[in-house]
């Protein structure tokens, strides 16, 4: 027997002991993955019945795979504890084996006998990019899980009370999203840095060398290069994209963040805010400062606050009246189907974690799970009933419709075609259910509002706190981590040159001097997470593209903003079209499908927010834009 099929029978017998669910599952499949090997003398797959058939059988053991790691991620993730960390582990290594198993099989299948199709699933499979060493892949999934759990279980504790400590999900973005005091934002601010980053730092230092070490085994010249294909395969333009892109909205981001700057002043004082034309981190109502929407009771103009704050209040008031927790994921539901998309599934709602357990640690992130098991998909989510959660259940639905939508493709095609196209599809939903015509439609809108043209620019003001002021982070969350691969950033400056970036593209500095004995992009989940960022940004244009052609499907005429597609199964059946594709084909010609253009455009964001921009210009009248005085708050 050859080595792998030496561990494979070792596996077995160390998992022979005390098995239960995702161990269980495992051990069949390695039986009959021995099977298989005994099966299967042949060393080509020259002709293309053999390598059509072999990719058939490779995609029903990645479907087993994927089913065991996503069983295993969602128990360790809605119970924290040691064992399931381990299962994680265990199963991640087990996986490798299996997988660098396929990948060496695959050398012996001749491409040229292969259809455009079947090129592609070969190309996919290919990308793995895991070392071929089992302990490095070990060392490389509990280095993960421990830098999650750091993270995971990081609490805050009362300067005058050292028993009150407070988790970051909901309790410190509370304090950063209601408290005005800029001493106790400042104390939660610091506080998540100080338990997460320096415990972090020495962890994430050693992940991105095994990292590192896996991608250069595959041919990549590090892992954001092997991360950039995947992530947006054959776009060999990627970077230059993004760039492109973060120039066309860059002008509206300006004023944005000059009139916000303006009205942070007029509440704090020049001596909170400062004078250099840059915002201090801890003051725009979010723990990472990437979106704004949470201060918009500050920067709507005074003679309007009181009809914002009514407004907000009156919303929020009527939607716990009329919902509850679950009531927001049947509204949800009952849009997407609405427009001829999917209802959830029995297990959807048997299995999902949608409220915060009591009896147990758990990852309250939202994230939507596809299990690689027939109908069986799932959300997770600590929510409460408050108009972001309506919108982030509309957000972590649309993932879960897109997994319904190409379920019955082959496994290495059940995905989306680059990773922003995901992101996008609830977000665009969330734009329809967030219009003024769509809230009045739920009964949310009091009579007194509409017809407002204050009312109207309100509520594009506070989708640009959050759409328009997210655009910067989510580009330069990975322009950090690329240069961190390549070790452009090395580990001795790595925070100094996050807060560089920060500074360049955002106008945003540290409320206190921070040095590199902070770690502070582990402060963002998808830093510990490993979880790619510029899918965001990317996804936050792309969501106005499809957007705008649902609602020229849907028959809209008006105001790009005013657009609510609810209940148009025209634009539902479109949108489904190009849903069902998954990875099966190239983004651009998925992209085509829907829009009628194969490039990824502002376009559609700047059409969607121009009544803003008209009204920021009036009101930015002699206030400078920018902040090229401004230096980062650093100490040696």
């Amino acid at each position: 027997m050859n080595r792998l099929t030496v561990l494979l029978c070792m596996c077995l017998v160390t998992f022979g002991y005390s098995l239960k669910n995702s161990q269980v599952q495992l051990k069949n499949v390695l039986l009959d993955y021995l099977k298989s090997l005994n099966g299967n003398k042949e060393t080509a797959l020259d002709s293309r019945h053999s390598a059509v058939t072999w990719l058939h059988k490779v995609n029903g053991r990645l479907l087993e795979l994927e089913n065991m790691q996503a069983e295993a991620l969602w128990n360790f993730e809605t119970n924290l504890t040691s064992a399931n960390k381990k299962m994680v582990g265990d199963i991640d290594r087990e996986a490798s084996e299996i997988y660098q198993q396929l990948l060496d099989e695959a050398k012996a299948v001749d491409p040229s006998v292969l259809d455009q199709t079947h090129r592609r699933m070969m190309r996919f499979l290919q990308s793995y990019a895991k070392s071929r060493d089992p302990n490095i892949v070990e060392h490389t999934s509990t280095t993960r899980s421990d830098m999650v759990t750091i993270y995971n279980t990081g609490k805050v504790c009362r300067i005058e009370d050292p028993h009150k400590c407070l988790p970051l999900e909901p309790e410190l973005e509370n304090v950063m999203a209601n408290s005005r005091d800029p001493a106790e934002l400042l104390w939660a601010w610091k506080g998540w840095r100080d338990v997460t980053g320096p415990r972090i730092k020495p962890l994430y230092e050693t992940f991105v060398t095994l990292l590192n070490e896996g991608a250069v085994e595959k041919n990549y010249a590090d892992y954001g290069a092997y991360w950039r294909e995947k992530l947006f395969d054959q776009t060999p333009d990627f970077e230059a994209m993004c760039d492109r892109l973060w120039l066309e909205v860059r002008p509206l981001y300006l004023q944005l963040h000059a009139y916000v700057r303006k009205m942070l002043t007029k509440m704090y004082g020049a001596k909170v805010v400062g004078t250099s034309g840059s915002i201090p981190a801890h003051l725009l109502g979010n723990m990472w400062a990437q979106e704004w929407g949470n201060i918009v009771d500050i920067v709507v103009p005074s003679s309007d606050q009181t009809e914002m704050k009514n407004m907000e209040n009156h919303l929020q008031t009527v939607l716990k009246r009329k919902h509850d927790v679950m009531g927001l994921f049947r509204l949800a539901e009952e849009f997407f189907s609405s427009i001829s998309l999917y209802n959830m599934t029995d297990t959807f709602w048997r299995k999902s974690m949608l409220v915060k357990p009591n009896d147990r640690k758990v990852q309250c992130h939202a994230s939507a799970h596809d299990m690689f098991k027939k109908h069986d998909f799932r959300i997770k989510m600590c929510a409460e009933v408050t108009m972001d959660y309506l919108q982030t259940v509309h957000h972590e639905m649309g993932h879960v419709q897109y997994f319904m939508a190409y379920e019955n493709q082959p496994t290495l095609f059940r995905d989306s075609p680059n990773s922003a196209f995901h992101e996008a599809v609830g977000d665009t939903m969330a734009l329809s259910v967030l219009s003024f015509k769509h809230l009045d439609t739920l009964g949310l809108m009091g009579s007194q509002y509409k017809n407002s043209p204050k009312v109207d620019i309100m509520i594009l003001l506070k989708s640009a706190l959050n759409k328009i002021a997210f655009l910067p982070f989510g580009y330069i969350i990975d322009k950090w981590r690329w240069k961190v691969f390549s070790g452009e950033i090395s580990k001795n400056e790595y925070n100094r040159r996050f807060w560089e970036m920060r500074l360049k593209y955002q106008g945003i500095v540290a409320p206190v001097p921070r040095s590199e004995h902070d770690f502070d992009p582990a402060a963002k989940f998808h830093i510990p997470d490993n979880s790619p960022y510029m899918s965001y940004f990317i996804s936050f244009l792309a969501q106005f593209q499809f957007y705008e052609s649902l609602c020229q499907t849907s028959g809209h005429v008006g105001p790009l903003h005013q657009c609510d597609f609810y209940r148009s199964q025209e634009a539902g059946t479109k949108f489904k079209k190009m849903l069902n594709l998954g990875k099966s084909v190239p983004w651009q010609q998925a992209l085509f499908q829907l829009t009628g253009t194969r490039q990824i455009s502002a376009s559609s964001i700047k059409k969607y927010f121009e009544p803003l921009s008209q009204w920021l210009t009036k009101q930015l009248q002699g206030e400078p834009l920018g902040w090229d005085k401004a230096t980062i708050n650093w100490k040696d």
